[in-house]
Parts: structure tokens; sequence; C-alpha cells
């Protein structure tokens, strides 16, 4: 799995599955890409591929979205089908938190892991260009849980530098969630979230590490 770099005007790059570089390709259909990543958001045991994209839709552009967006090709015992249809989820699906806006950059970052501990894999989203009421491009991160029917969004929530035990602020240029990761850091079954704020510290960046919950959100306490 691989996306490529921006092509051609479009509002990001070709998603690809099983891509060999040595023959021609066929990009997943219906949406662009440029990070992605793989996780069982539906609970029937196989990895979908979700794809962020960022860029605000071009004028000449047939696809992307006001702000960004990611889109969801479910998997198969077969795989993911490069011509299965896909999900798109963006700052205007119902249940997702704040109002799609340009330059906000939902998609930017991405990771795909099961947060709350319900067999159900969560989709982390980055907006590092999100602004926090006056102060432009704070930066915001947004979860989104797994579902097993339906398009996610319901029950989603945004973490940022100004919810409860986030250490810092939200200041402009901080660029909250610019980067994103998960992983069971000290290995008691639940995964943490790693967010980077790459403009923190007027661009020195900075990393916070919010450690895994059982409830159905995880604490934001930095471990």
């Amino acid at each position: 799995m691989l996306s490529t770099v921006r092509l051609g005007g479009r509002s990001g790059g070709d998603v690809l599955v099983d891509h060999d570089p040595n023959a021609s390709y066929t990009p997943q259909q219906g949406g662009d890409g440029l990070v992605a990543a793989v996780g069982d958001i539906n609970g029937d045991g196989y990895g979908d591929l979700v794809a962020g994209d960022p860029d605000d839709a071009h004028a000449a552009a047939a696809d992307g979205s006001l702000g960004g967006r990611i889109s969801i090709w479910y998997g198969s015992k077969s795989g993911v089908s490069a011509a299965a249809s896909r999900v798109r989820v963006d700052q205007s699906t119902a249940g997702v938190p704040g109002t799609a806006e340009r330059g906000d950059e939902f998609g930017s970052s991405l990771t795909v892991t099961d947060l709350n501990h319900d067999g159900l894999a969560d989709i982390v989203v980055g907006a590092p260009g999100e602004a926090i009421g006056t102060k432009t491009s704070a930066g915001a991160v947004t979860v989104i849980p797994g579902r097993r029917s339906g398009t996610p969004g319901t029950g989603s929530y945004t973490i940022t530098q100004d919810s409860p035990n986030v250490p810092g602020g939200s200041e402009s240029g901080d660029e909250f969630g610019s980067s994103l990761a998960a992983g069971d850091l000290n290995k008691d079954g639940r995964p943490e979230l790693i967010i980077g704020g790459g403009g923190e510290d007027g661009y020195r960046g900075a990393a916070w590490v919010l450690p895994g919950g059982s409830s159905a959100r995880p604490p934001t306490t930095p471990s």
C-alpha cells in the first residue's frame, strides 16, 4: 500500500494497493490521497484502507473536499479491490466535530488503531491547519470511532492543546497534529496516541504522548 505525490493538478496522489513498480497499476477508484493507513474499522476481520487528502479541491479537479477529507475502502477476504467504492469522511460528515474550512488540512496525518479496546479500529486524523478560535493553524486532531455499519462519524471527538491535561495551549502556527502515530509503548495492552506539532515553539516542534484508555475515549492525560 502506498500513495504517490500530488499529480496533475488534482487534490492528491494515487492510492495503490499491492503495487508492482515494474508494472502498470490501477489506483483506488473515487479518491486521491497523500497518506494512508490500514486497520479493521468495521470489525469483520479484514483490513480496511484509509487515505488522507488534506488539500482543498482545485478548480479543475473532480475530486477533493473543502478543508480536506479522508477516504475509506473496506477490505474483504480477497483484499481491497481497486474498483471498490469508497466512503468519504470530512468535517461536513454527520457526527464529525468542527466545520470544513479552506486550509484546515484535515487528513494531513493519519493513523488507525483501536484506542478504546472495543475491537474496532478508530481513525485518528490530523488537521494542522485548523484554527482554534482566532489562532490560525493552531491545529487539531479528530478521533473517529470505528463502527460495524454505516459511515463513521458518530461519537467523534477532537483533541487540541486546550483539551484537559494536554500540556501547553493552542497558539497560532503550532500545527498540532502535523504527524500522528500509535503504539503500545508501556506494554499495558492499550495503544498510546503520539501527536506531533511541527510548528510548536517557533518551529522547534514537540510531541505529545497520550496514554491508552479502556473507556469510550482515551484520557487526554500525557504519560
